[in-house]
């Protein structure tokens, strides 16, 4: 099976939070402009292709923590670019609640919203996570082989925020194996490219 495999750091979020207090939102078309331009250029390398994603980060040991896993589908409008956009503008509440507290941020959510029901708990799950890496798939696979392999990545790397999920009788095979190395390839290629800096 041909995989690409490809990470981005979520730092210019980060750092464009801390500029702008406000989240983006329909009510500020300005500022959210603006967001959608950092995130097209935060994912300028994301494939339109299906694929899984680790959401993570390098504990103070330096190993690698996976805050949660995700799979993006084979339609265009679930590829994996198209999947990281809509998460990074949609949950944006993650990276703001981190930069001033969950609290203020999710009074604030409130406001924008008009105090209108909006579960933000997954959103704010992914709290914590510094990098994205993806894996894309440029051979022919089902949807069904997409949902099978994500479980089985599940409880490889054990996300934090996805553990109602991990799945103990998911048996690994040859595909799995394939991705397992590719994101571990990854995961050394960003470990030396952060010891450069």
């Amino acid at each position: 099976m041909k995989l690409q495999t490809g990470y981005f750091s979520l730092f210019q979020v980060f750092e464009f939070a801390l500029g702008n207090p406000e989240m983006p939102s329909f009510k500020n078309k300005e500022l959210q402009s603006q967001y959608s331009k950092l995130i097209s250029n935060t994912i300028a390398s994301v494939p339109s292709l299906p694929g899984w994603y680790l959401w993570g980060k390098f504990n103070d040991m330096g190993w690698w923590e996976t805050v949660y896993l995700g799979k993006a589908g084979k339609a265009k409008t679930f590829s994996l670019h198209t999947r990281m956009y809509d998460e990074l503008r949609e949950e944006c509440i993650a990276f703001w609640a981190e930069v001033y507290g969950r609290e203020p941020i999710i009074k604030q959510d409130r406001k924008l919203y008009d105090d209108k029901h909006r579960d933000s708990t997954r959103s704010l799950r992914k709290s914590g996570s510094r990098i994205v890496l993806w894996i894309a798939v440029e051979d022919p696979i089902s949807e069904a082989e997409i949902k099978r392999q994500e479980d089985f990545l599940i409880k490889l790397y054990r996300p934090t925020h996805n553990a109602a999920r991990w799945n103990a009788s998911a048996e690994h095979d040859y595909l799995t194996r394939e991705i397992e190395q590719a994101i571990e390839d990854e995961l050394q290629t960003l470990m030396r490219a952060s010891r450069s800096v």
